[in-house]
């Protein structure tokens, strides 16, 4: 634990002193149409940036979704999505970690998973409001949070020999710049699961910086708390490479340096005012991709511990940020506990995406997602 948290010292220090790109604008130059698909009454525009190559092969891509029958030149409000998939790096002989995946281009079948599922996308997509809705690509496995950062290790080069580096934010960044230029948009929401629930409190505070603040978030089942990560790895509840000194040394490298700095975790941003954007923070008590319900001793912010189970750990700085701004906070805490089987442990991660699931934490309601879909609604009509 001492020498986990000499490290995160190390890193804040490394982090305050580096150049901020926070507010640097996505490249939108070299973004190609490549193709269009029309499913289930909506059509999906498939793009190509190439501005921003991928960790190992390809460019990221992000695909925009029209309702058929929706007039083009209509001013609407926009989704956008950002998925999951970890976070990821490369270990000291180059070898991608701990896997493959999401480091690669990703094709418009499966980014449109997201924006055509189930559960909250689906009330988005018949909200009497006239979403169109954006999923963007994931493909630096960065956290959506890389600007330009030289990727540590990493063996690929571009075409011109160059080093490859991490552009998750720009990537998002300059899809929707493009997407708010290319057709007529108004407030636009970000929404994510799992690294892409910790990716859009990122990019939230990106936009917010840069001038164009999002009208609201949705986080699902994740968020960046490297205090209780570091606590849960030593005392044996939850075991992962990503704590390992050399990984998170790593994994920091990729990062934006204000998105990588442990000061600038979102509860920190919250509670000192500096994140405005409006917050609707979900988690499921029990959710086994974030160790679960698990006791431990639990850090808070004031310095002490309480034995809470791992996943409210997590949750617990960023829910008590969110309580602290009172009854006229724009923000709203929404624990559940879900499940997809009869076993109740509330173990479901990133619970949005399914229809019909009821939530039976009597501080939630138990249709959570309509309970989300009003609050996106009342966002769109109020500040």
């Amino acid at each position: 634990m001492r020498r986990f948290l000499g490290l995160a010292l190390t890193l804040l220090l490394v982090a305050t002193a580096a150049t901020a790109c926070l507010t640097t604008p996505g490249d939108t130059s070299q973004i190609s149409f490549v193709s269009t698909t029309t499913v289930n009454g909506w059509t999906y525009d498939f793009y190509r940036n190439a501005a921003y190559p991928c960790s190992i092969s390809g460019d990221q891509t992000f695909v925009v979704g029209t309702k058929v029958g929706s007039s083009p030149t209509a001013t609407a409000p926009l989704w956008v999505w950002l998925h999951g998939g970890g976070v990821g790096w490369f270990d000291s002989t180059g070898t991608p970690q701990p896997d493959t995946k999401q480091m690669i281009e990703q094709g418009a079948a499966g980014l449109q998973g997201g924006i055509s599922s189930a559960g909250l996308a689906a009330g988005i997509r018949s909200d009497p409001a006239g979403f169109r809705v954006l999923a963007v690509s994931y493909c630096n496995r960065d956290l959506y949070s890389g600007a330009g950062e030289v990727d540590p290790n990493n063996p690929h080069t571009n075409t011109d020999g160059s080093a490859r580096t991490t552009n998750g934010l720009l990537a998002t960044k300059a899809a929707i710049a493009f997407t708010e230029a290319t057709y007529p948009t108004g407030k636009y929401f970000l929404a994510g699961g799992s690294a892409g629930s910790a990716g859009a409190y990122n990019v939230a505070w990106a936009m917010q910086e840069s001038g164009n603040a999002p009208a609201g978030v949705v986080g699902d089942a994740s968020v960046v708390n490297v205090e209780a990560g570091a606590a849960a790895d030593a005392q044996g509840v939850c075991n992962s490479p990503k704590f390992d000194p050399e990984a998170t040394a790593t994994i920091q490298k990729r990062l934006e340096p204000d998105l990588g700095n442990i000061n600038n975790e979102t509860d920190k941003l919250v509670s000192s005012g500096r994140l405005t954007v409006p917050l609707l923070h979900i988690w499921n008590h029990g959710d086994t991709n974030t160790c679960g319900s698990v006791p431990m001793a639990c850090p808070l912010r004031d310095g002490s511990t309480v034995t809470l189970g791992a996943t409210d750990c997590t949750h617990q700085p960023l829910a008590a940020a969110i309580t602290a701004e009172g009854p006229g906070s724009r923000s709203l805490n929404l624990p559940v506990c879900v499940d997809l089987d009869a076993t109740p442990d509330c173990s479901l991660h990133v619970v949005t995406p399914h229809a019909g699931l009821v939530n039976t934490d009597p501080a939630s309601p138990a249709n959570y997602n309509a309970a989300a879909l009003s609050w996106v609604d009342a966002r769109l009509t109020g500040s």
